[in-house]
């Protein structure tokens, strides 16, 4: 699998349904409930092509904390016109960036995972095949999880329903790959279709 292949294929698969959004829904909250799907497209937009300036100035105002960071630039580029935000993801597409240090799965959870937080609310389903999912799984079980899901995630075992692919111990968590992904990365959104002993401690970990 070429990953970025893959993660410029979901690019454009969610800017699609940015470009079927109206005005109503531009307000929706997105599963990442501190944005809606504008200020979603909008981090997306700085996300795929980071401007470092801007970054590092937001971080410093931010006293280094990323996450704030991240929420207040995604919140000031909200403010301009939709047609912009668009144009700005369009020219991003094809651009290949991870984070220094960081590995190609990154940009690939980054888009995967905020499509499903985009897509679910709005009603619609998940559009990927379950095997694009495995590299994010691997990213959200391994040293990289952090910013990718909460801390103090139970030991469970994740068992794909719909895929060949099970990783971790414990008590099982089972279901297809894409409500397996959301899961273990923080949102709560499909817990309920998982089966399996695990999955009352991870709804515990939820809240």
């Amino acid at each position: 699998m070429d990953l970025f292949e893959v993660t410029v294929d979901a690019r454009r698969s969610l800017l699609e349904t940015f470009e079927q959004l109206d005005g109503d829904q531009w307000a929706v909250r997105s599963l990442c409930e501190e944005w809606s799907m504008k200020e979603m497209l909008a981090h997306l937009a700085l996300a795929m092509r980071p401007p470092a300036g801007r970054f590092t100035a937001a971080i410093v105002r931010a006293r280094g904390n990323f996450d704030k960071a991240n929420h207040a630039l995604a919140v000031a580029d909200a403010r301009r016109p939709v047609d912009e935000l668009l144009a700005d993801y369009r020219s991003a597409l094809e651009y290949r960036f991870a984070p220094p240090g960081w590995p190609p799965a990154a940009p690939l959870s980054d888009i995967l995972l905020h499509t499903l937080d985009v897509r679910i609310p709005l009603g619609l389903p998940t559009d990927q095949p379950a095997e694009h999912y495995e590299p994010v799984m691997g990213l959200l079980l391994g040293a990289f999880r952090r910013p990718f899901t909460r801390k103090q995630r139970p030991q469970v075992r994740w068992v794909a329903t719909d895929h060949s692919w099970s990783r971790g111990e414990g008590r099982e968590v089972r279901g297809a790959m894409a409500d397996v992904a959301l899961t273990a990365a923080g949102r709560g959104a499909n817990v309920d279709r998982l089966e399996g002993d695990g999955v009352p401690a991870v709804r515990a970990w939820l809240g």
